[in-house]
């Protein structure tokens, strides 16, 4: 049942209060939507080419979409790492992803939490475990996607950048769909092309790229078609289009 009133969180631009870029995330749920009919598609992975180019709000932003028409919807942080998402929701990251994937004997809907999005469930990432990568490669991560997939009508999949480590390329081939985020005036060109081939070597279908932080707010757009690492910090950017 749908609540009387969407509490949205505040760095996220679909909301009443935004109501261009909100414009512009539906038309990119249309867009989806059309090339997710033929397959029967559901699970959605959000990934991008480096750090700091916009993925988790973007999937964030994806997930409140998707939820405001109706749909029963998953956000899982899937990013064991430096993942976000429980913040910017406002929900307990105690018995996240990190921790059902290392406990063979509990059940998924014990971590699945509820948001102030109508319709929108959460998995957050749990504990930084010393194997994330291990721990996405397992067979109880696929376990876990095979069964939100009968249960959800969308699950939107938040993962580290390609370029950074291998999380990304392990779950891509896993999933119906993977979208490709890249920042205006900062991901360079080569950096998408070389986190795409990434992605084709290992079978993903990419559906899309989304061109974030697009400083000119008169427009948005959707073009379809600890550290990671050494020397790499993380943060999200916040951004006006896609």
């Amino acid at each position: 049942m749908r609540k009387s009133k969407n509490m949205y969180p505040s760095d996220l631009s679909y909301s009443a209060s935004n109501p261009n870029v909100s414009e512009s995330f539906r038309i990119l749920r249309t867009n989806l939507q059309f090339s997710m009919a033929s397959d029967d598609s559901s699970v959605i992975l959000v990934t991008s080419s480096f750090q700091g180019e916009g993925k988790s709000w973007n999937a964030a932003n994806i997930a409140c979409v998707f939820a405001d028409q109706g749909k029963n919807t998953l956000l899982i942080d899937a990013d064991l790492r430096r993942g976000v998402q429980e913040k910017r929701f406002g929900v307990s990251n105690s018995n996240g992803l990190s921790n059902y994937l290392a406990n063979v004997n509990c059940n998924e809907k014990n971590f699945i939490k509820n948001t102030s999005v109508a319709n929108l469930s959460i998995i957050t990432r749990g504990n930084v475990p010393p194997n994330p990568s291990e721990l996405l490669s397992s067979d109880r991560m696929e376990e876990l996607l095979s069964k939100v997939k009968e249960d959800f009508d969308i699950v939107i999949i938040d993962m580290p950048p390609v370029l950074v480590v291998t999380d990304a390329l392990i779950l891509a081939n896993k999933v119906d769909k993977v979208i490709l985020v890249g920042a205006m005036n900062q991901t360079r060109t080569n950096a998408i092309l070389e986190a795409k081939k990434a992605l084709d070597n290992v079978g993903a279908k990419i559906c899309g790229v989304i061109l974030n932080k697009d400083k000119n707010k008169a427009r948005s757009y959707y073009k379809y078609g600890g550290k990671y690492g050494k020397g790499y910090g993380y943060g999200y950017g916040y951004g006006y289009g896609y």
